[in-house]
């Protein structure tokens, strides 16, 4: 939904509608006695954020009247000095009040409209978990300075507890919101990637609840295109040559534990990675663990050298295609070194995972 926020914004249709009693009233008071100032309303619309009416601030207030029904996305673009979210819709109230200041750490406030409300619930979440998050973030970097390790393991715990808990208290906000607008502003949030079972069972109510919403159709992109490479769902096949030229399926494997390691020689990131990779494989390859390197070069010997000089000792695939490779397309990689970490039976168990969360993942699976 984002995007939809960010496109260009046309010009204004008017300075004002004519108040009737089919319209919802929809007034701005700023804590600034501001007069003189502009604000647009914007709406959100197929072709993106589009200005509808405008007002001028008088004494800190600006008043608009908006078509209730359907519920819809707005903002208000305050002179340019801050923007403010709003969904209205038929069950608000015959007037919904936003007041806040221009001052950028101001919070927002709505009364009479309960899809906004909600919507500032979640940024309020959101925003206190980032101060956690960056505080603690800290605390754990001071403590490894000092060489304190007891305080940055707490630090650590205390980190993925608080980060968890925001999370799971954000997902009950949109679940309380579904299927509202409002759950689709909150999903903006998640990481839909660590969290699809939950976006996917949304996206399924919303398809249902606002089948026509230009919303609930990107969203639905975003489900199809992660749904074939989601944690726990197949991995799809790989069928490249190996190095003596013999074509070599990723499902050969099943049974063990594969590492697939898209990397290149040209890659300076993927070479720097190599030691430690090297290290984890001679550390665990006799428990049934395996590696396919899956490599995006285009020249053969430039390949090959790279596998000789790093000591890279496991199965290595390419067509030298560069990123124009199917495995590259079908795993959706723009960028390397990326990995996928699959189980015995075949399904993807872990993305992404590099140095030390690479360790620790083969650490909680062998040891």
């Amino acid at each position: 939904m984002i995007k939809y926020f960010l496109v260009i914004i046309t010009l204004a249709l008017g300075s004002g509608c004519s108040p009737e009693s089919s319209l919802l009233k929809v007034s701005l008071i700023l804590d600034d006695d501001i007069t003189g100032e502009w604000v647009w309303l914007q709406q959100v619309q197929e072709i993106g954020l589009v200005s509808i009416d405008s007002a001028e601030l008088s004494s800190g207030t600006a008043v608009f009247f908006i078509e209730p029904e359907p519920s819809e996305f707005y903002r208000l673009d305050v002179f340019g000095r801050k923007n403010i979210n709003l969904i209205v819709g038929p069950q608000d109230k015959k007037e919904v009040v936003i007041r806040t200041s221009i001052k950028s750490a101001a919070p927002v406030e709505a009364e009479g409209s309960i899809q906004t409300s909600l919507m500032i619930a979640m940024d309020s979440t959101v925003r206190k978990k980032q101060s956690d998050m960056q505080l603690l973030n800290q605390e754990a970097m001071q403590a490894r300075s000092q060489g304190d390790i007891n305080t940055f393991n707490a630090v650590v715990n205390q980190f993925n507890y608080l980060n968890k808990r925001h999370d799971d208290h954000l997902m009950d906000q949109i679940r309380d919101a579904s299927p509202q607008l409002a759950g689709i502003y909150g999903l903006n949030y998640i990481d839909i990637e660590s969290n699809f079972g939950f976006v996917d069972s949304l996206a399924t109510i919303y398809k249902k609840a606002l089948p026509d919403h230009i919303f609930t159709s990107d969203l639905m992109s975003k489900v199809n295109t992660l749904r074939s490479l989601a944690i726990g769902g197949p991995a799809p096949e790989i069928s490249l040559p190996d190095i003596s030229g013999s074509m070599f399926n990723l499902s050969s494997l099943q049974g063990n534990y594969v590492l697939i390691d898209f990397w290149a020689a040209w890659c300076r990131p993927c070479r720097q990675e190599n030691p430690n990779v090297v290290r984890l494989y001679n550390k665990y390859r006799n428990e049934n663990f395996e590696i396919l390197g899956v490599s995006l070069d285009r020249a053969d010997r430039a390949w090959r050298k790279a596998i000789a000089d790093d000591g890279l000792e496991w199965i290595h695939v390419s067509d030298l295609s560069y990123f124009n490779t199917k495995a590259v397309k079908d795993y959706q990689v723009s960028s390397i070194p990326q990995t996928f970490l699959i189980d015995p039976e075949g399904n993807i168990v872990a993305k992404g995972l590099r140095g030390p969360t690479l360790e620790a993942k083969l650490k909680e699976l062998f040891d």
